[in-house]
C-alpha cells in the first residue's frame, strides 16, 4: 500500500481529479506485469483500485491483464461519464404521473 506521493518507488500523476500511482519498473506498453493504482484525490492511500486485475471470479486466482498508462487514464474517463450521467440523472425533474383527482 502506497502511503504518500513521496514513495521512491512509484511515479504519480495527476488526471481529472485521480491519482495515477505507476509502479517505477512498469514499461510503456502493455503488461500483464505493470502495477497501477487509481485513486480518488480524497481517498488516497486508503482506497484504490488495481487497473488490469480481474478478480471477478468467486474462486481461484486473481488474473492479471495486460495494461498500461493508457488503460488507468481510459478508465478515469469512463468514471467520469459514468459520474456526469448518473448527476444528470439526479438532476432531472420527474414526471408527472396522472391519476385519480382529489
Amino acid at each position: 500500500m502506497i502511503k504518500s506521493n513521496n514513495d521512491p518507488n512509484y511515479i504519480f500523476e495527476e488526471y481529472k481529479g485521480y491519482i495515477i500511482a505507476s509502479h517505477k519498473n512498469n514499461v510503456a506498453e502493455r503488461h500483464v506485469h505493470n502495477f497501477i493504482l487509481v485513486y480518488k484525490k480524497e481517498e488516497f492511500p486508503d482506497y484504490g483500485f488495481c487497473i488490469g486485475l480481474d478478480d471477478s471470479k468467486s474462486s481461484g486466482r486473481r488474473i492479471m491483464v495486460p495494461n498500461n498508462l493508457e488503460d488507468a487514464k481510459s478508465y478515469i474517463d469512463w468514471l467520469v461519464e459514468q459520474r456526469l450521467k448518473s448527476d444528470v440523472k439526479k438532476t432531472e425533474i420527474p414526471k408527472q404521473r396522472k391519476g385519480p383527482k382529489l
